[in-house]
């Protein structure tokens, strides 16, 4: 747990089960702080960081391979991985929270970590399905609405590169790129501290998370921005770089984002913690 600085704002908040946590305002200057504190967790836990980044890596290959052909579920699927990295990092945070108990990385109970408040994570999960599904709904009506005679907007057998040269394809991508940028921006103010606080706190529920997620987003605006900014910039080099960068971006970000929730966030020292 981090110790609140002299002078530094603090904002009460009360879960539905009544426990009390306090929020405290970050700077612009801490985004650094977090990415150096993930670049330090990488290397004193390589061997969770590479498994992780390379499952990372090979989830974006796959990806990449299998939808050559199809651009628009490429895409797709790319911004499936964006809106479901903070449930996809719940092993880094668990490995992080290892390391800042002064214990060793242990792989194994980095990755059943959800295990210890399944409930709670399974219906974050459901909530994170049902935003996706919606989304995903969307996307075909971008494409008939673009592609008027339907909803394959260029040849196939063109492949991404010919999908973004064609006219109709940027046009698809224009549209594409702004209504997953605000379902993305919405997943991230819901979900930026929900999961490293179901894993911190067993008594908080899902709901009670994800409203206080979005109460730091509102209470620390321009950080949170330039944040979700960097996450999203550094996953982007991940996904064009076809996962070969995700095998350090997956593990930084995080771990960096482990760092954020405990600037952010104070849990009563009585709160029992869970271990990972």
């Amino acid at each position: 747990m981090s110790d609140i600085t002299v002078n530094q704002i603090t904002h009460d908040h009360y879960t539905s089960n009544g426990e009390h946590i306090i929020s405290k305002d970050a700077a612009v200057s801490d985004i650094g702080k977090w990415l150096k504190k993930g670049w330090i967790d990488i290397a004193n836990s390589p061997v969770e960081s590479v498994f992780y980044g390379l499952t990372m890596n090979f989830s974006v290959v796959l990806v990449y391979f299998y939808f050559n052909n199809q651009p628009i579920m490429m895409f797709k699927a790319a911004t499936f991985f964006v809106m479901l990295s903070p449930f996809l990092a719940t092993g880094l945070y668990a490995v992080s929270c290892q390391m800042g108990r002064g214990e060793r990385p242990n792989l194994v109970k980095s990755v059943y970590a959800w295990r210890r408040n399944p409930t709670e994570f399974a219906l974050f999960a459901l909530a994170l399905g049902i935003i996706i599904a919606i989304w995903s709904r969307v996307v075909p009506l971008i494409a008939a609405m673009v592609g008027s005679n339907g909803l394959l907007i260029v040849n196939p057998d063109a492949g991404v590169m010919g999908f973004l040269s064609s006219d109709l394809g940027q046009t698809f991508m224009f549209f594409f790129i702004i209504s997953a940028s605000l379902v993305s921006a919405f997943v991230f103010m819901v979900s930026v501290v929900t999961i490293p606080l179901l894993l911190r706190d067993k008594k908080v529920g899902v709901i009670s998370a994800m409203v206080l997620s979005f109460q730091v987003v509102m209470e620390n605006k321009k950080v949170m921005l330039v944040w979700a900014l960097v996450i999203g910039a550094l996953l982007s080099v991940g996904i064009l770089t076809i996962g070969i960068a995700m095998i350090v971006i997956m593990p930084l970000l995080g771990y960096a984002s482990w760092h954020a929730f405990n600037d952010l966030i104070e849990v009563d020292d009585g709160v029992k913690e869970l271990s990972l």
